[in-house]
């Protein structure tokens, strides 16, 4: 008895002291536990033991190897590849918020044995949204100072050759945006936004294709959405759902991308926070595939503070080099270098200003598995270097994709068809934001592995604002009401369904293969042959499109586990040469199979060469030009 007693003595007295702990650390800083306990939170990067990404009853996604023997057919790492082997004959460098322009003296030797004359000229927009203008040049020695936003060098010998030609864009503090960041209050309680985004790159490709980028998100606790699933078919609606909460149909007849002026009206998230008071930007490379301009009328005024759509423009008028069919290099610096660079510049230029970029590349990564490995020291490169500027202190910082590869033969097989739904996501997440709102950081880290899409995204950045101290009342997600900011608790068991996701775009479905000869299949590629024959008909392209014939079928692959309905996966070639690839829901009738298109018919095959004939986007797709 004396034994129990002095056990539960000791017991009481631990309890006591730990209650006692409990009350001291929130008596002194009642964050301090919570926040230490949440980094200690693994994150692990490939969840090798799990089957599944996301595992409820209304979602399954797989969790496949990114290195899958399905996959090292086509993998392939590609080496970085510089645009010129001499150093930068000028460049720009910012003090006092005056931006220079200067000629490497040093480096002259190396582009010519005579005299070398340089002059520099403005570079501005033009009324054309896909055209810029540029002024007289004027001549220059070893530097010069520069108050537009871009300038173009070129430089020639005693015999007026040229040797050099490369434009700059030094981010300085405009007056206007200056006049606005001092009216705004309360600006240390604000979080700046940097969205970074590469072109066609799934979550499983990221790891493949960026190894090194990937190890240093996973060492420095960046966090890793498994089931972000994208909405649509190509980049337009799916930024547009992460900008807007539209999707593809909204996105098109609500802000009428193709009426000059359409998108100007559009509201677009980056129009709240530059009326907030923050800093904004948007950059794109490619700019004649640029997510806002291809068979669109882009912007007729800026969209943000920092609009470098003109500098673009100019880039692709310098000497280019061609990987992949796109323009990996413009002049001495390739695109995706440039991009990463001005996104840098902008970051550090408003270190200690509220902030919100947009910066988006295509260059080195929508037409190749592989592309994007040229580019993954120079990726880890830009990570390191916001890191050691200071700028992940105040900054959310949300790396991502708008999809997979979608065009080639890797996107035939079942591997390629789930990567091109899965797109990468990363986020990092300041250390006073969790020390601020532990709770929110929480949900975060909890949703990692639930069904998730671009308007949950939407949601994070507007309440990202309200969790900045700003007078903002947020809008739900008109694509998705029931969708959420990424710090709530979303639920555990979301379908495709709740979330606004067609069926097409799923990848909670689990497929079974079906025999390509069954009639069921047979009879699933005829009915999608008719319905793109209609869709051609009903675009007037019947005198300049191919009617198409059924050559094989390349996949076919049933659903499993669902009760009255399924759906068919299918992938067909034709005559002439074109690839499809649809789902279709379909019920047994006493009459037969009735079959419905569930999100579209995708063209997975590179059909810009067969479909000169139309510009229009929607025949384009289906037009083999006659």
């Amino acid at each position: 008895m004396m034994t129990f007693n002095i056990q539960r003595n000791v017991l009481a007295l631990v309890f006591v002291l730990c209650v006692s702990v409990l009350v001291l650390f929130y008596a002194n800083d009642s964050m301090s536990v919570i926040y230490s306990s949440l980094l200690k939170i693994e994150n692990d990067p490939l969840d090798k033991k799990a089957n599944y990404l996301v595992d409820s009853l209304k979602c399954k996604i797989l969790n496949l190897d990114p290195f899958d023997d399905r996959v090292k057919q086509f993998y392939q790492r590609k080496n970085y590849q510089p645009c010129t082997q001499l150093a930068l004959l000028t460049h720009t460098t910012t003090n006092s918020n005056v931006a220079t322009l200067h000629v490497n003296t040093e480096a002259m030797q190396w582009y010519s044995s005579e005299k070398i004359s340089c002059c520099y000229a403005n570079i501005t927009r033009s009324n054309l949204p896909n055209e810029f203008e540029l002024s007289r040049c004027a001549p220059f020695e070893e530097n010069v100072t520069i108050t537009n936003d871009f300038v173009k060098v070129v430089c020639t010998d005693d015999n007026r050759l040229l040797i050099y030609e490369n434009l700059h864009a030094p981010i300085t503090i405009k007056n206007n945006v200056k006049a606005k960041l001092k009216l705004m209050g309360n600006k240390e309680s604000v979080f700046s936004v940097l969205l970074m985004g590469i072109d066609s790159v799934s979550r499983l490709n990221f790891i493949r294709s960026l190894p090194n980028s990937h190890k240093f998100l996973v060492d420095h606790d960046w966090i890793s959405l498994k089931g972000y699933n994208k909405v649509a078919d190509n980049t337009y609606p799916n930024v547009m759902a992460f900008l807007t909460g539209y999707n593809e149909p909204d996105a098109f007849t609500k802000c009428k991308p193709k009426t000059v002026g359409g998108l100007d009206k559009c509201p677009l998230l980056w129009y709240d926070f530059r009326r907030l008071g923050y800093a904004t930007a948007y950059a794109e490379d490619e700019s004649w595939m640029s997510t806002f301009n291809l068979h669109k009328e882009g912007f007729k005024e800026s969209p943000t503070d920092y609009y470098f759509r003109p500098y673009f423009l100019a880039s692709a008028t310098l000497e280019t080099v061609k990987y992949d069919g796109l323009m990996y290099c413009t002049g001495p610096e390739t695109s995706g270098e440039r991009v990463l660079n001005l996104a840098k510049d902008f970051a550090t230029t408003f270190i200690d200003n509220p902030s919100f970029g947009l910066f988006w590349m295509n260059s080195f990564s929508h037409n190749d598995l592989n592309g994007p490995s040229r580019m993954d020291d120079k990726i880890k490169q830009f990570l390191q270097d916001i890191t050691n500027a200071g700028v992940l202190e105040k900054s959310f910082v949300i790396f991502l994709s708008d999809h997979g590869l979608r065009f080639g033969p890797f996107q035939d097989s079942f591997m390629g068809w789930l990567e091109d739904r899965l797109p990468f996501i990363y986020l990092w997440v300041p250390r006073g934001f969790i020390r601020k709102f532990p709770r929110e950081y929480m949900h975060l880290k909890n949703n990692v592995h639930k069904l998730t899409t671009p308007y949950d995204l939407y949601m994070t950045l507007q309440h990202l604002l309200v969790l900045s101290g700003r007078n903002y009342n947020t809008t739900p997600s008109l694509a998705c009401p029931k969708c959420k900011s990424l710090f709530s608790e979303i639920e555990a068991d979301r379908s495709c369904e709740d979330v606004g996701i067609d069926q097409h775009w799923c990848s909670c479905t689990d497929f079974n293969p079906i025999n390509q000869n069954a009639q069921i299949v047979q009879k699933a590629a005829l009915y999608v042959l008719d319905q793109i024959h209609n869709t051609i008909r009903i675009s007037r392209g019947d005198h300049i499109c191919a009617r198409f014939s059924l050559k094989k079928i390349v996949a076919a692959s049933v659903s499993k586990n669902v009760k009255d309905t399924k759906y068919i996966l299918l992938v067909i070639e034709t005559k002439p040469t074109a690839k499809f690839e649809v789902t279709l829901m379909y019920k047994q009738r006493r009459t037969g199979p009735v079959f419905k298109v569930k999100g579209g018919i995708s063209r997975t095959d590179r059909y810009a060469l067969t479909s000169k004939c139309t510009n229009r986007p929607m025949l384009q797709k289906f037009c083999y030009c006659l």
